[in-house]
């Protein structure tokens, strides 16, 4: 049998809403026969950029070398079919996004999980770059290069039971500076939760009272360009 055939055949296909320009689905085995390694029997996302096949291969490939390089707190792909279309397949991180997560907390809860994506985010900018095909430096502005998601947003960090499980929509990985996703970041906490919640942020990733006020101006132009 085809290998789309398969994830058709015998798994359960929920579309999952979001901020996202990708059609993204959460896939749940219920097959009779047991699937094989690369139609593993965890939830699935099975995610396509629709209008752009090359976008969807280029996130694919992404995920196929943070995986190559043991980076953690990020999917692990399974596979990427392509005809008439494309999909790529990786492994479903458990929980719910961080947005629709905080939606249903107290401020105690909110403070110490935004304190937790800081760290995460902290933790995920130590990778190293050396190695790092995808540079995405733009002069003397990316004076501080780290491993960069790209698109650091509350809606790309998921959630489970008060901890951080990872992070998704990493087509936009690779070297800038660490800014970059710190004013993303900022920015998004600033506008769905208001601006008393970004201190928690930058207190998890160990910058409270250190923030460079002019460096963020500047990459909080470049953000708004995009």
């Amino acid at each position: 049998m085809h290998t789309f055939e398969i994830y058709e055949e015998y798994y359960d296909w929920e579309q999952l809403k979001g901020n996202s320009d990708a059609e993204v689905h959460l896939l749940s085995y219920g097959g009779e026969d047991p699937p094989n390694m690369y139609q593993p029997q965890e939830p699935l996302i099975a995610k396509s950029y629709v209008n752009d096949i090359r976008k969807t291969r280029r996130e694919y490939k992404r995920l196929l070398w943070m995986d190559i390089n043991n980076i953690n707190g990020v999917p692990k792909p399974v596979t990427l079919y392509e005809e008439a279309g494309a999909y790529m397949f990786y492994l479903a991180l458990p929980g719910i996004d961080a947005q629709a997560f905080l939606k249903q907390q107290d401020e105690k809860t909110t403070a110490e999980t935004l304190k937790q994506i800081g760290r995460y985010l902290s933790f995920f900018h130590k990778q190293k770059i050396e190695e790092c095909p995808f540079d995405h430096r733009n002069g003397q502005l990316d004076d501080d290069p780290v491993f960069s998601h790209g698109d650091f947003t509350l809606s790309n960090v998921i959630v489970n039971e008060n901890y951080i499980t990872g992070s998704v929509d990493m087509v936009g990985i690779g070297i800038r500076d660490r800014y970059y996703d710190i004013v993303s970041m900022a920015l998004d906490i600033e506008e769905k939760l208001g601006e008393g919640y970004v201190e928690s942020f930058y207190e998890g990733y160990r910058i409270k009272d250190q923030v460079e006020k002019d460096k963020f101006e500047q990459f909080e132009k470049l953000i708004a360009k995009k």
